[in-house]
C-alpha cells in the first residue's frame, strides 16, 4: 500500500489495520520535525517581535517567514496524530471528500511550504533594492507595500496545489477509502501539471533568488574593495622627494629640516581609515544570513522537486521506499533550520536572545524588554 493511499474503517471498528512500516517512518518524521519547528519558530516570532528592530521591512518577512514555518510544523504535528487514528475518522459524506481530497493529500501543508518558498523569494527582491539600489529603497519597499506583498504572497503561492487534491484523490463510497490515483486519466495532463508544479513552485523562485544574491553578493564586493581602496594611504614617490629624504638633514637659506618632525606632522594630518557605517554591517548581515537561508533551502528541497518532476512525467516512485522517505525528511526538515541560522549568523536576533534570557532571569516585565531592545532601520 503507497503513502498516499489511505483506507479507512468505520469508528468502533473492533480491530483497526495496524500501522505499517511506511506509517510509522512517516509519522515519526512528521512529528519530530514538527515540535522542532514549532519550538524554533515560536522563538524565532517572539523574539523578533519584542525587538524595536521589528519595524523594518526585511524583519516583517523574515517574522512571515517563521509565521509560514510555524504554521506547518503545527500541520506537520497534527498530520501525524491525524495518521495513526486514521481508522476511527468517520470518511463518509462531505466531510469524507474534504478529509480525501485536501486533508490526506497534503493540501495545507504543501500549500504553506509554497508560501515559505515565495515568501523567501520575495526577501530577496527586498535585499536586492536594499543594497544594489539603496536610494530607491525607501520609496520601493514602504510599510504598506511589504504587507501588501506578504498578503499576496499568502494569497497566489498555494495556486498549483488545488490541482492535484482535484486530480489525483477521490473518495471510494463503497468502502470509505481516500485513494490515490497513481497515474492520471490522461498522461499529458499529468506531465503538464507536474512541469507547471516544478516550475511555479521550484524552478521560478530558485531561478530569481540566485540573480538576486549574485547581483548583490558583487555589489558588497565592489563596495568592500572601494573601501578598502580608501584605506590605502597616498603617499607621494617623486624623485625630488626621494633625494631631499636621502640628505636630510641640511640646511636651506637657514633652515634646518626636521625629518622626525614632518614625518609626525605627517601622522597626526593622516586621515582616519575609512570604515564601514553600522547601518551597512547590518545591512550586510541581514544579507549574508538570508543567502544561507536560500542555500539551505536549495539543499533541502532539490533531491524532492527533482523526484516528484520524474514521477509527474511518468516515472516510477517507490512511496515506500527509502529514498523517497529521504527526500520527505530533508524537504520538511528546512521548516526547523531557519531558527538555527539565525542563532548562528543573525546578529539582532543573537543579540534579542540575550535581552529576553537576561530579562527572565531578572525577572523584568515585558516593558523593560522593549525599551532595551536592539534598534535597527527600515533598510537594515
Amino acid at each position: 500500500m503507497s503513502e498516499n493511499s489511505f483506507p479507512t474503517t468505520q469508528p468502533g471498528m473492533d480491530n483497526p489495520p495496524a500501522l505499517s512500516v511506511s506509517d510509522i517512518i512517516t509519522v515519526t518524521i512528521y512529528s519530530v520535525i514538527g515540535i522542532i519547528g514549532v519550538i524554533g519558530n515560536l522563538l524565532v516570532l517572539i523574539v523578533f517581535r519584542l525587538l524595536k528592530s521589528r519595524k523594518s521591512q526585511v524583519n516583517s518577512f523574515i517574522l512571515n517567514q517563521a509565521l509560514a514555518d510555524f504554521t506547518t510544523s503545527l500541520l506537520l504535528i497534527t498530520f501525524g496524530l491525524t495518521r495513526i487514528i486514521r481508522h476511527q475518522i468517520n470518511h463518509t459524506g462531505g466531510f469524507g471528500e474534504f478529509l480525501c481530497r485536501f486533508w490526506w493529500s497534503r493540501f495545507f501543508v504543501f500549500s504553506c511550504f509554497a508560501v515559505s518558498t515565495f515568501n523567501l523569494t520575495a526577501m530577496s527582491v527586498e535585499r536586492f533594492i536594499a543594497v544594489v539600489l539603496p536610494l530607491k529603497y525607501p520609496f520601493i519597499f514602504t510599510k504598506r507595500r511589504t504587507y501588501s506583498i506578504i498578503l499576496v504572497v499568502w494569497l497566489i503561492a498555494p495556486g498549483m496545489q488545488w490541482v492535484f487534491p482535484i486530480a489525483l484523490y477521490e473518495l471510494d463510497k463503497e468502502t470509505n477509502s481516500c485513494e490515490f490515483q497513481a497515474s492520471w486519466s490522461f498522461q499529458v495532463a499529468g506531465a503538464i501539471s507536474g512541469v507547471f508544479l516544478f516550475l511555479w513552485e521550484y524552478f521560478v523562485p530558485v531561478t530569481f533568488m540566485l540573480i538576486a544574491y549574485i547581483s548583490i553578493l558583487k555589489t558588497l564586493k565592489r563596495k568592500e574593495v572601494q573601501i578598502q581602496g580608501l584605506s590605502q594611504p597616498k603617499t607621494e614617490n617623486t624623485p625630488s622627494a626621494q633625494t631631499a629624504s636621502s640628505v636630510l638633514p641640511t640646511r636651506q637659506k637657514g633652515i634646518r629640516f626636521n625629518v622626525e618632525n614632518d614625518s609626525n606632522d605627517d601622522k597626526r594630518t593622516k586621515a582616519p581609515k575609512p570604515k564601514a557605517t553600522s547601518a551597512q554591517v547590518r545591512r550586510r548581515n541581514v544579507t549574508i544570513t538570508l543567502f544561507i537561508m536560500f542555500l539551505v533551502y536549495v539543499i533541502c528541497w532539490t533531491p524532492n522537486q527533482l523526484t516528484f518532476l520524474q514521477f509527474n512525467l511518468g516515472g516510477a516512485l517507490d512511496f515506500n521506499g527509502a529514498w523517497y522517505h529521504i527526500t520527505v525528511f530533508m524537504a520538511f526538515l528546512n521548516t526547523c533550520v531557519n531558527p538555527i541560522i539565525y542563532a548562528l549568523k543573525h546578529k539582532q536576533f543573537q543579540k534579542g536572545m540575550k535581552e529576553i534570557f537576561r530579562c527572565y532571569g531578572n525577572r523584568v516585565d515585558q516593558s523593560s524588554i522593549l525599551s532595551n531592545s536592539v534598534s535597527g532601520t527600515a533598510v537594515d
